[in-house]
């Protein structure tokens, strides 16, 4: 299977847009999702439900096709920044198979519209490196995760990552610390000033208060079968980063600073799986798997075994999409 990422690449994007199609069609059939993960803190999110007339038929294409554009936009950016080297659209196969695991993750709308901002967010962090005056990339920063919190209150917690990615990167100037806060509080002010003009700043303020106070680890409520699949993305993630940190993997200076910085995001994404429910919602954490795996089998050099394990993991993550229509759980 890794050799098909070598050749035509029309026909991978083919090929991954039909996996997607097929993966997507329990989300159109079931109707699950019945806006029942709205939440008071999802401003951006609540106005883009407004502009579809309330129809989860028109929110659910929406985000296919948003999360089919990411797929392909975020798998250019993983070979800019030079961590997939050899096959050119590994990253895009891995991410929605990692990213459509479970039923629940194609259905929860509000992270998948933030996903983008996210990305960006994560994008700019890695340009940093590499400019002399990063302040504009900071305070970009800073508003893309605030814009991208209004639709995933858990968003909001990157500027942590932010912060510790200047750390990893050696940042000594106090002020470049200050500058993505900034950006982060600027979309707040502004929405908070439309919204006193208005006239229902008292209830905007209470709600995002009790957002914030209340944002803590919550417990694993989830399914046996979704147990099995977060067991399994972790073991493929650690089998991962022990291939990308091995001793026979050469970097330039740049990417091993890009991969440390992913690596305080993934363990990040892995206590935002606890932040909310529903847990496996949460999907960053998928996304991170996506990358790590991608870039981990640019570096295998015997395929036989990993075609199979591709394969497997493809049936299995097709069946589990599909289970929940012949009313089976697990």
């Amino acid at each position: 299977m890794l050799k098909f990422f070598k050749h035509s690449y029309i026909a991978q994007a083919v090929v991954i847009v039909l996996l997607i199609a097929v993966l997507w069609i329990p989300a159109f059939l079931t109707q699950s999702n019945n806006q029942a993960y709205e939440y008071p803190t999802t401003p951006m999110y609540d106005f883009l439900l407004s502009l579809m007339g309330n129809s989860n038929i028109a929110m659910t294409v929406f985000v296919m096709l948003l999360f089919g554009s990411c797929v392909f936009l975020f798998n250019s950016m993983m070979t800019v920044d030079n961590l997939v080297t050899r096959y050119s659209s590994i990253f895009s196969f891995m991410m929605v198979l990692c990213m459509c695991c479970v039923p629940i993750t194609n259905e929860y709308y509000p992270f998948l519209i933030a996903l983008p901002l996210m990305v960006m967010a994560q994008q700019t962090v890695f340009l940093i490196y590499n400019v002399e005056k990063p302040e504009r990339y900071l305070m970009n920063t800073g508003i893309f995760i605030a814009v991208g919190s209004m639709f995933y209150i858990p968003a909001i917690l990157m500027i942590l990552w932010v912060l510790f990615a200047l750390i990893v990167h050696g940042v000594r100037d106090m002020r470049l610390y200050i500058i993505p806060i900034l950006g982060l509080v600027t979309p707040y002010f502004l929405m908070t000033t439309i919204i006193y003009i208005s006239g229902n700043s008292l209830e905007f303020i209470n709600d995002y208060t009790d957002a914030f106070t209340s944002m803590s680890l919550t417990k694993l409520d989830i399914t046996t079968m979704e147990k099995a699949v977060l067991l399994v993305m972790v073991l493929l993630s650690a089998l991962s980063i022990l291939k990308i940190w091995s001793s026979n993997v050469n970097n330039l200076v740049s990417t091993r600073h890009r991969k440390r910085v992913m690596l305080v995001l993934f363990i990040l994404s892995f206590l935002m799986l606890f932040m909310q429910n529903p847990v496996m919602s949460n999907g960053y954490f998928f996304m991170m798997v996506a990358i790590f795996m991608s870039m981990a089998l640019c570096y295998v050099k015997k395929t036989k075994l990993i075609d199979i394990a591709l394969v497997v993991m493809m049936i299995a993550v097709i069946v589990n999409q599909y289970l929940p229509l012949f009313g089976i759980k697990i």
